[in-house]
């Protein structure tokens, strides 16, 4: 009887081990290339890096790291659906599922920049979602880059196609040639024309700019960008150092009041700027910014 036990305990053994490694067979993986620097890896539950020098299997719950020199590339199927990390960037694999015709793909974007580069414009039956500090990604397109900065704030720029971009509730659909940018636990910018992180960064927090005029002058601060639009106040052009974009006739976007107003000047001098934000002539910014109880000088008519 104790023979028969150990038979069965041995079998027992023989299946749970045999089980354990079908399943990690089955278990997906990734082809990591260092394209060139240091690179380094660590493993699903391990407490410690290492050094990859020149390719490397990775799968779900492993985190790269690249230095400050570093760049690699992971390969998840042969037809081409990579990402390419830069330097100083932390990257984890979460999900990995399916196969090149049908497959679900989770990854965090911890820090730095990446590129994500899809082989087709996915249908129902793939997803490829990208999560960051600042906003989930859904990728229906074909090419993308992210970027996370050491402050967590998170940003997007669509090389081709769509993306899906989410954070805090807040939603938006992000073309091709346009970006988005999040805060933690912050909703999303607004989507702009983008082809480049700096000129998102530009587009979104505005270019210096020295507005020349002479004597003291105050300019007129208008609703949009047009002689037509309703004039709600004026501002001291010596107090006029950001912009934070421009229309078609010397029109520029300033902070004013709760929000932003518009102010014409022929003399401005416009420092060096990677894309400021271009508004067409009927722009108009809510009138609810406006407010004079609140100690907005406020003007009436035109």
């Amino acid at each position: 009887m104790k023979k028969i036990g150990l038979i069965a305990t041995l079998l027992s053994m023989v299946v749970i081990v045999v089980g354990a490694v079908s399943a990690q067979m089955n278990d997906l993986a990734a082809t990591m290339e260092v394209l060139e620097g240091t690179v380094e890896v660590q493993r699903v539950n391990a407490a410690n890096r290492i050094s990859i020098s020149v390719e490397a299997i990775v799968g779900v719950g492993d985190t790269v790291y690249t230095s400050d020199n570093g760049r690699a590339r992971i390969t998840f199927f042969e037809d081409g659906t990579t990402t390419t990390l830069e330097p100083n960037t932390t990257y984890r694999i979460d999900t990995l599922e399916g196969n090149a015709e049908s497959f679900r793909i989770d990854v965090s974007v911890l820090l730095g920049i990446t590129t994500q580069q899809l082989n087709r414009v996915l249908d129902a039956n793939s997803s490829y979602n990208v999560n960051t500090p600042g906003m989930t990604l859904a990728a229906r397109g074909t090419r993308f880059d992210v970027r996370v900065e050491a402050n967590e704030r998170s940003a997007l720029i669509v090389r081709e196609s769509n993306v899906d971009a989410g954070a805090e509730g807040d939603s938006a659909g992000v073309p091709q040639g346009f970006g988005v940018r999040s805060e933690v636990n912050s909703p999303l910018s607004d989507v702009v024309e983008a082809t480049s992180f700096a000129a998102l960064d530009a587009a979104l927090d505005g270019c210096g700019i020295a507005v020349v005029t002479e004597g003291d002058v105050a300019l007129n601060v208008r609703i949009g960008p047009s002689l037509d639009a309703e004039r709600v106040g004026y501002v001291d052009a010596a107090m006029i150092n950001t912009v934070y974009g421009f229309g078609e006739g010397g029109w520029y976007r300033v902070r004013y009041a709760d929000g932003f107003g518009w102010v014409t000047s022929q003399s401005a001098r416009l420092a060096s700027c990677a894309g400021l934000r271009r508004f067409a002539p009927d722009h108009a910014e809510n009138p609810d910014n406006y407010n004079a109880d609140a100690g907005v000088p406020v003007l009436i008519g035109t």
